[in-house]
């Protein structure tokens, strides 16, 4: 009688841990999908912000520059609402713009600093296009980065997004995280060329502690106490942008990179030789 009751405790607990493991699975299912319906959100609205996403293109870079993200009838389009903008009031379809791309990407960069969604996720909703624009989006969220080389009518509308994001700063910090932590994923999957990759850890030997200063503050901010691991964790993805350090296995590697620019060379030469 006493072994049929063990049997029966030890088949009774056997059934709770297998129907523990599977509603663990079970949740893991749901949060994974719920986690890919808001990737897919996010991708339908980086969509929708695609004329947007040109005009913000085309004010953080100067007059006449040649790489745009619209088509040359929308930038004759964007000159001309620029040169109309009046002197005395804000630009309405400029600050719309910017409302539209710098919320949806802070809003994208609060989730993963929230631990909601993984930047790998994330990454191929923008791929490089948004990496390869960094420097005039970084033109409009830090002030100081480039010089004011523009029209007096193009930076009167740049100064007003300027001003929008200085009044706005939380949307700011977390653009830039995004910009960081989406450039270091790219610098990880070798998505880049070479040189902007050497380029960008060349910046980042200067800038790479105030970047991840400036994670590790966001990160408790919006965390608290539980932020302090998702920081850990997001500010060492960002070295896979930087050089690797002596002993890691984490970075770029300046020998692999010297291997890497001179296969782009030579592929880049048999085309144009083709």
């Amino acid at each position: 009688m006493d072994w049929d009751s063990n049997v029966v405790t030890a088949l009774a607990t056997g059934l709770l841990a297998f129907i523990g493991v599977a509603q663990i699975g079970i949740l893991v299912a749901q949060r994974r999908q719920s986690q890919l319906e808001l990737i897919e959100q996010y991708r339908r609205r980086w969509y929708e912000t695609r004329k947007d996403w040109g005009a913000i293109i085309f004010l953080g870079r100067d007059d006449g520059d040649y790489y745009q993200v619209v088509d040359a009838g929308t930038i004759k389009k964007f000159v001309v609402e620029r040169d109309d903008a009046s002197p005395y009031g804000p630009t309405i379809w400029a600050l719309d713009a910017a409302r539209a791309v710098f919320t949806s990407l802070s809003d994208i960069g609060t989730r993963i600093l929230q631990g909601q969604l993984h930047i790998r996720d994330v990454y191929p909703i923008f791929g490089t296009e948004l990496l390869r624009h960094s420097y005039p989006l970084r033109a409009l969220l830090d002030n100081g980065y480039v010089e004011q080389r523009a029209s007096a009518a193009h930076l009167k509308v740049r100064t007003e997004i300027q001003d929008w994001l200085v009044y706005h700063d939380g949307i700011r910090r977390r653009c830039l995280i995004l910009i960081d932590l989406l450039w270091a994923e790219a610098a990880r999957l070798e998505d880049l060329p070479p040189l902007d990759l050497q380029h960008a850890a060349d910046a980042k030997a200067r800038t790479g502690k105030q970047n991840k200063r400036r994670l590790w503050v966001e990160c408790v901010r919006l965390n608290g106490i539980r932020g302090l691991y998702l920081a850990s964790r997001l500010a060492r993805s960002l070295r896979h942008a930087e050089y690797r350090r002596l002993g890691s296995r984490i970075g770029i590697d300046k020998e692999r990179l010297q291997s890497l620019d001179e296969e782009w060379t030579k592929r880049l030469l048999n085309r144009l030789l083709k």
